[in-house]
């Protein structure tokens, strides 16, 4: 329309005068759609399309980090995962704590911090400039994305109400960046919100100087967000709001975080992490005498993303629960051995996809682990509770603790390889191996050495609170395991082959005899300690081999087994007494003190390891009892005076 011409001879009508008004305030409020032109309005929808599709890749990712898949909607048990978000409003793992806590947490991963701060700020920011861009109908699908592909749901209605807030006189404003502000508060309140959840969940139970790594990636996300609004609508005023201002800076916001994680942590951890997790899950403490139901819940509340579907583990354990009584651990046993396969094939496919990742080893290390597994029927008879332990390997792990050993020789893993290696070798019969892996392991890290890949003292102690912050951990550090152990139970074992070499039986006491026909076919240590009938074997074996060399031995796993203390305290005195000079007398002594103690006896406990460090000043078991009284050490030097 054409104004008419003004001059102080003829001034304007007052019709033309509106008209020209409201032309000026479309003018202000302008958005893509104000175009009528259909070549604007077709590209305006194929590009609305292609913002969508980039966005749900934004969502398909965050999905993808928190659990190894990357279309949610198309997996079992989708329904429950998105009610979960919802039922579990503060916990971690089912929140945006998970962006944070894990797999791959900001705590030990700090390049987390910028990934999940970009990609936050992604998730939030795009929805709402679409609204003001596109107006609110437009950001519609984008809300959708966030809460069914990203599986967010409370962010997703958090930034519904951000996008009418953008959309709606008097936030939709002429100042477009302030109205992008004013709609960004809602998705600050939910950051803030999400925060305390998460500092109540992790936080708290973490070093102070790691708690900047939970609301870093927050405060980037709200400053980032900030600035992608500046940007984008920047652009779209220069280009006087045709369509495409957002697409470019979408693709950019979606490759960083993705080129980041590429780069910088890696696929290997996240799959990696979510084998530590199924592997946590699978081998957890288990209390049997709830109902059926509520560890059904329970078990699948705790298992790590991305879960099975909720009828599934339901169906599992009402038939655990009904085969109990009469099974007694049988239905535990047999999911034991389904779980032992499931990790397993897990680790294989880790060591076939990441050959040369630095968690490869970990994966054969809990591969390894999962094969020596075992229910304690001894705990489970006596308390109900499911629990497991791997002290007493298996053959069926020998091949891949051999791989360890051959890659990793010295480090921790390496160290624990050894020792369970020696284990199975000795229990063969083939001591010399066996002896000679357990010197090696002894002389590398029983000299205060640290295995490799571990920080030694003086270096961490001149890192500084920063420093440490930011520095990403040993890739063995999550797996929970002491080399102290390992080098105790080392010269444990190799005092028994070293020692025990009868002059009539030779190693058939130790190691079993050659011969596989008799009453007797097995050795000590071919015994699981933890096994029901493991006494009464013992007692079989002594039997066997009267007078053998390595009768001390027998009598103190004997009493070690002894579940009343007063009973283990008779048993260990007389051993002590009867064999005062025995290999096995300085370990006795130890155990005794700890009884002692275990029974409140604190003056009778000292004075046993006074006995200790007093006559086995070098033994390991000395050594273990300085550790244990602080006045060991003290009583060992005046134990050495003339």
């Amino acid at each position: 329309m054409t104004e008419t011409p003004t001059s102080p001879n003829h001034p304007p009508s007052t019709p033309t005068e509106t008209l020209t008004e409201t032309e000026s305030e479309s003018k202000r409020l302008k958005d893509v759609w104000s175009r009528s032109g259909s070549k604007y309005r077709i590209r305006a929808i194929v590009l609305l399309g292609v913002n969508v599709l980039l966005f749900a890749g934004v969502g398909s990712f965050a999905f993808w980090i928190r659990s190894g898949e990357f279309f949610a909607p198309a997996r079992d048990g989708y329904a429950d995962i998105l009610i979960a978000t919802f039922t579990g409003v503060g916990e971690a793992s089912v929140s945006l704590g998970s962006l944070l806590a894990g797999p791959v947490g900001v705590e030990n991963v700090p390049m987390m911090i910028p990934i999940v701060g970009l990609l936050m700020a992604t998730l939030i920011a795009i929805p709402i400039l679409v609204a003001i861009l596109y107006r609110f109908w437009s950001s519609i699908p984008f809300i959708a994305v966030v809460g069914l592909i990203a599986v967010m749901p409370w962010l997703a209605i958090t930034l519904l109400g951000s996008c009418i807030l953008a959309s709606v006189r008097p936030f939709r404003t002429r100042f477009r960046f302030m109205s992008a502000l004013i709609a960004l508060i809602p998705a600050i309140v939910y950051l803030v919100l999400a925060w305390n959840g998460t500092h109540d969940a992790v936080v708290g139970r973490i070093d102070p100087v790691d708690a900047i790594k939970y609301v870093a990636p927050w405060v980037l996300a709200v400053v980032a967000g900030a600035c992608v609004f500046a940007v984008v609508l920047s652009i779209a005023d220069f280009v006087d709001y045709r369509p495409g201002a957002v697409t470019p800076l979408l693709a950019i916001m979606l490759a960083i975080p993705v080129a980041l994680f590429e780069q910088r942590v890696g696929r290997d951890e996240l799959y990696y992490r979510l084998l530590e997790q199924l592997d946590l899950a699978h081998f957890a403490e288990v209390d049997a005498t709830v109902s059926w139901e509520e560890a059904a819940r329970r078990r699948w509340e705790t298992h790590p993303l991305p879960r099975p579907s909720w009828n599934a583990v339901r169906e599992i354990e009402a038939e655990k629960w009904q085969m109990e009584l009469a099974s007694d651990t049988r239905p535990y046993e047999s999911e034991l051995a389904r779980h032992q396969a499931e990790i397993a094939e897990r680790c294989d496919w880790f060591h076939k996809y990441f050959p040369d990742s630095r968690y490869t080893p970990n994966a054969l290390f809990i591969k390894a682990r999962a094969l020596d597994r075992r229910v304690d029927l001894v705990e489970f008879r006596e308390t109900k509770w499911i629990r497991f332990y791997d002290e007493f390997p298996s053959v069926a792990s020998r091949e891949t603790w051999r791989m360890i050993l051959q890659n990793r020789p010295d480090t921790l893993l390496g160290a624990i390889a050894r020792c369970r290696l020696a284990h199975i070798e000795s229990r063969e019969g083939d001591v010399d191996r066996a002896v000679d892996r357990l010197a090696e392991l002894i002389a590398k890290f029983d000299r205060g050495q640290q295995p490799a890949g571990e920080k030694p003292s003086d270096q961490a102690s001149s890192t500084t609170g920063l420093q440490r912050a930011l520095e990403r951990e040993s890739p063995e550090s999550s797996l929970h395991v002491s080399i102290d152990r390992m080098v105790l139970e080392a010269h444990r074992l190799y005092d028994l082959l070293t020692r025990n070499r009868d002059p009539l039986y030779d190693y058939a006491p130790l190691c079993g005899p050659r011969r596989t026909d008799g009453d007797v076919w097995y050795g000590m240590l071919d015994l699981d300690p933890r096994h029901g009938s493991y006494v009464r074997r013992l007692e079989r074996l002594a039997k066997a081999y009267p007078n053998a060399q390595i009768g001390d031995n027998i009598e103190l796993e004997i009493a070690k087994a002894t579940r009343d203390p007063v009973d283990r305290i008779s048993r260990l005195e007389q051993l002590v007494s009867r064999v005062p000079a025995g290999d096995a007398t300085a370990e006795a002594l130890l155990r005794l003190s700890l009884t002692y103690r275990e029974i409140q006896h604190s003056r009778e406990s000292e004075e046993v390891v006074t006995r200790l460090v007093t006559r086995y000043p070098e033994s390991v078991w000395a050594k273990q009892a300085d550790k244990l009284s602080p006045l060991a050490p003290s009583r060992r030097v005046t134990s050495r005076e003339p």
